[in-house]
């Protein structure tokens, strides 16, 4: 089942973080940078929840707090192989129900765009994720 939102949620997305500022334990802003070319559907990355088992835990619930101008995001209901990391590394060869982000930016634009996503993250916290994106020919 696919969600198409004219300007995204996604994907909370298992990306590495750059400029990760923390407000508490419960709430975190972070930054993350991208590249895409102009009028191509790229993923930009995923996001899922899964118990210790490795089995899904749920789909996680994200929204877009600020929406992009000059391109279109998507979120798209998907299986995923989650990218965990402690624990949960053995659960990177189990496909789980997730949330996968795509940025299509409108055909031949050329410049900078961002969004912001609202996501959970662990248990009990939430995350906000700035996504810069330099679109280029």
């Amino acid at each position: 089942m696919k969600y198409t939102i004219a300007a995204l949620s996604a994907a909370m997305i298992s990306l590495s973080f750059s400029n990760c500022a923390v407000a508490d334990e419960s709430f975190k802003r972070q930054s993350l940078s991208r590249t895409v070319l102009s009028g191509e559907r790229t993923k930009l990355g995923q996001h899922w929840h899964i118990n210790n088992d490795c089995s899904l835990a749920d789909v996680p619930a994200t929204r877009i707090v600020e929406a992009p101008k000059h391109g279109r995001l998507e979120i798209v209901r998907q299986p995923v192989f989650p990218d965990a990391k402690g624990k949960l590394e053995k659960c990177r060869a189990v496909k789980v129900m997730g949330l996968v982000a795509y940025y299509t930016a409108k055909r031949g634009y050329v410049g900078k765009d961002r969004f912001v996503l609202r996501a959970p993250f662990g248990d009990g916290r939430i995350a906000d994720t700035t996504m810069n994106i330099t679109v280029l020919k």
